[in-house]
């Protein structure tokens, strides 16, 4: 007879199937939690995520390059840290900007372009400013405590000092497109800044500068249509490069075979072989007849260096003997 359940036995396997169903819908409530970023279709992202991760790295080793350049100029302790790559429009980078900064107007000069402004924007901040500037005219290296401009002696400076890291830029660059990036012009303004579209895709490059105990930020602002040049100046050099390598790949063995064509080798024709034993040999004379292990008329083998290339028949050319070759014979490196 079938076991009957009693009622406290049924409210447990009910409770257990309520709380089977709970633990499936925990998943779908941790998923509606998840934050999702909006996709804004009306600006859509120019570039991939593995190209900013290029440039990342290309500005990781610009971070490096810049830390010792300004530790060597200001002969202190200085540290530059890249912390992010993004996309964004312009005015979004500008807006976030204060009125008052020392941003600076550089022209990449890409080689082999026939755009004329292949404009970079670098900005440093205050706080970063007169660190440097107190530092050159023989400091500890300190930012001011009040908020105010920078004197002409002042930006005359710092003019000087990021100059020397416009310089540097190209180092980065020199594997992937060739250039000589130059600074232009400074400016104290960020509003009154003009060339940009304030609708246009820029990629920005924030880096961490720190000068003693002093930290702020250095920004790079790359408009998308410089973005985009040196992307296919780099991918058009990348080309170039492979086409190279495989010229002088061909080249290279054209100049191996030629070498190898001027080297001598003995050929020998061989009518037969037999074996003999020791004794035989030491009592041959003249007269003797040798058997061999080939029939009369029979092809005989042509040999380079101890290997058999040919067969052939034994014959007579301009009173020597010779043999014209009859059949080519497959070597191991044929067959492989």
């Amino acid at each position: 007879m079938a076991e009957i359940l009693s009622q406290s036995q049924i409210d447990m396997l009910l409770s257990s199937l309520v709380g089977e169903k709970a633990e499936e819908k925990i998943p779908e409530a941790e998923a509606a939690t998840k934050k999702i970023k909006e996709y804004d279709f009306r600006s859509p992202k120019h570039f991939t995520r593995e190209q900013l991760k290029i440039l990342f790295s290309i500005y990781e080793n610009y971070a490096r390059i810049l830390s010792s350049y300004a530790t060597g100029v200001l002969q202190t302790y200085c540290l530059v840290e890249i912390v992010e790559v993004e996309e964004q429009q312009y005015h979004e980078f500008n807006n976030a900007l204060p009125d008052s900064v020392f941003m600076g107007i550089i022209d990449l000069a890409v080689k082999d372009t026939e755009r004329d402004d292949d404009t970079v924007i670098m900005d440093l901040s205050k706080d970063i400013g007169f660190c440097v500037i107190d530092r050159l005219l023989g400091g500890a290296g300190v930012p001011l405590a009040m908020d105010r401009e920078y004197s002409e002696i002042e930006h005359g400076l710092l003019e000087h000092f990021m100059k020397g890291m416009v310089n540097l830029m190209k180092n980065v660059w020199f594997d992937m497109v060739e250039m000589a990036p130059v600074l232009i012009k400074t400016e104290t303004n960020a509003r009154i800044l003009q060339g940009i579209n304030p609708d246009e895709n820029v990629v920005i490059i924030v880096m961490n500068f720190l000068i003693n105990e002093t930290q702020s930020k250095l920004s790079i602002c790359i408009p998308a249509v410089t973005m985009e040049l040196l992307f296919k100046k780099k991918a058009s050099q990348n080309k170039k490069s492979r086409r190279s390598d495989q010229s002088s790949e061909a080249q290279r063995k054209t100049d191996i075979m030629q070498e190898i064509n001027k080297s001598e080798l003995e050929i020998t024709g061989v009518l037969g072989t037999v074996d003999v034993q020791l004794k035989e040999l030491l009592d041959l004379e003249v007269g003797d007849i040798i058997k061999l292990n080939k029939p009369a008329g029979s092809l005989i083998d042509l040999v380079v260096e101890d290997t058999s290339w040919f067969k052939g028949y034994l014959g007579v050319h301009n009173k020597k003997r010779a043999s014209i070759i009859e059949e080519p014979l497959q070597r191991r490196s044929d067959a492989i």
